[in-house]
């Protein structure tokens, strides 16, 4: 059920804050603003309304993909009714050029409209250039302030003696408690670059912006990996025999050890994704054992950025991203309550501002998040991998 921002007659004054809720995934409007400063550490102590969907705007973009639905299908995303018919409005004077066109992009009453359009983009982007978040366990959260509980497993049972009576045990939890970071990015498109229209500025900035903020996810992942304990492989994937095709070094055992070290521990975790750089897995490819000694069929070879699964080990998920060092593989848990890495995500909030000497329109991004490790005993850093290669 749609509903109404506010009444004339009610109507507070101030600007209004758009954040999106990471728990709902959805947008939400205040006139307040979260302050660590004032102890307001999370959304839910302030005051404010659901404005966007922004699940129903993403699956009324794959109906339309699928030619399921319509365009229209996206105004169905809008929690609001006033902010819904602002959007038509806007989109009405856009198609229709000229003045109405020039008007909308410069009205203020369309800021919020213009901070959705930026926000839907930059959470609907697929193709990703830095994928080295997925190592990680994402947990949506409200708070800027993050407590965890870890628990401490008892031992097993024990032989008892005739008349004798078991010892009673109990599990024991330590508590851990993060404060995640705040990160901002502002960027500005200049009166001229719209009017001059060779290029979608604000779409162009927008692209650019979506992958900033998973750069910035994916390098503290790969920061906070590195705090693993490390494992040598026995020896390097990509060197041979003398006069053979034979490699001497052998990745299957190599991730073998590593997964019996993870599920063997009383912790409980689950090895399921490794994480490597692009040149590292190709080294994996060539390796006698992936390959085969004597190959029918040519092996793929694919450096984009992103996850798959594993060539040879179909139950374990592969993560390539360039931001890995060469000759690293990180192994981690990502499924289980006890994952390696926690990611948590935040409260985000974007804005704007018309400069009204210049004409210059600034829009930002807050985000709050923290890339933590958790349970170092459910992930290892295989080293030695390969020969580093320059160029």
């Amino acid at each position: 059920m749609k509903g109404t921002i506010r009444t004339a007659q009610n109507e507070p004054t101030g600007k209004i804050n758009l954040y999106r809720d990471p728990t709902s995934n959805t947008i939400v409007a205040s006139y307040d603003v979260i302050n660590p400063a004032r102890d307001i550490t999370s959304l839910d102590q302030i005051y404010t309304w659901p404005v966007y969907s922004l699940d129903t705007h993403f699956e009324a973009q794959k109906l339309a993909q699928k030619g399921d639905g319509n365009e229209d299908g996206l105004y169905h995303a809008f929690l609001d009714s006033e902010v819904e018919l602002l959007a038509q409005q806007y989109k009405d004077d856009c198609i229709s050029g000229g003045d109405a066109r020039f008007a909308a992009l410069r009205s203020e009453r369309n800021s919020t409209v213009n901070i959705i359009n930026v926000w839907t983009e930059l959470q609907g982007r697929r193709d990703r250039k830095y994928a080295a978040k997925a190592l990680a366990r994402e947990i949506p959260t409200k708070n800027l302030v993050i407590s965890v509980d870890k628990v401490t497993k008892f031992g097993g049972m024990t032989k008892l003696d005739e008349g004798q009576l078991g010892q009673l045990k109990q599990l024991s939890y330590s508590r851990q408690t993060f404060t995640a970071s705040k990160y901002g990015l502002k960027f500005v498109i200049h009166e001229e670059a719209r009017l001059k229209n060779v290029h979608n500025v604000l779409q162009d900035s927008i692209l650019i912006a979506g992958n900033k903020v998973d750069q910035r996810a994916s390098f503290d992942v790969i920061s906070a990996c590195t705090g693993l304990d490390s494992q040598p492989v026995f020896a390097a994937w990509d060197t041979f025999v003398a006069s053979t095709s034979r490699s001497t070094g052998h990745p299957l055992d190599d991730i073998g050890i590593v997964e019996l070290n993870i599920e063997g521990t009383a912790v409980g975790g689950k090895f399921s994704k490794i994480g490597m750089h692009q040149l590292t897995e190709a080294a994996y490819l060539r390796n006698s054992d992936i390959r085969g000694i004597a190959p029918t069929n040519p092996q793929k070879y694919d450096f984009e950025p992103g996850v798959g699964t594993l060539p040879g080990l179909d139950g374990i998920g592969l993560v390539k991203d360039q931001g890995i060092q060469q000759g690293i593989a990180y192994c981690v848990d990502t499924e289980t309550e006890d994952a390696t890495i926690h990611y948590y995500q935040g409260p985000q909030r974007l804005g704007s501002a018309h400069d009204e000497e210049t004409g210059d329109d600034k829009y930002f991004i807050i985000d709050y998040h923290l890339a933590q490790l958790v349970q170092a005993q459910t992930g290892f850093q295989l080293t030695g991998i390969n020969n580093p290669l320059a160029w």
